[in-house]
């Protein structure tokens, strides 16, 4: 799963409709008309910012006893933050 900037996929979209309003014909009108369903689309979006930091000291905890405790550590907090991702994306989050 890859996760893009909606500020940055607006901003695109808002240059493509520019480009396509200075130069006005039927094929234009047709992005024109793309351009204002995608500005909408995405305007129904919810972003939702994440407290990276609370997140891992959430799951931060000091005095491992050994390297395998450490990697058995590590290998949770992966986990942890895929499934945080994955509930993300499935409400319809972006970022």
């Amino acid at each position: 799963m890859k996760l893009i900037d909606k500020d940055k996929v607006i901003a695109e979209i808002k240059k493509l409709r520019a480009e396509a309003k200075m130069y006005p014909s039927y094929f234009d009108c047709g992005r024109l008309s793309i351009c204002d369903e995608l500005m909408t689309f995405f305007d129904t979006l919810e972003v939702k910012e994440i407290d990276l930091k609370k997140e891992i000291n959430t799951w931060y905890d000091y005095g491992f006893p050994n390297e395998e405790e450490l990697l058995d550590y590590i290998a949770e907090t992966a986990k942890h933050f895929f499934e945080l991702g994955l509930k993300a994306n499935q409400k319809g989050y972006m970022r």
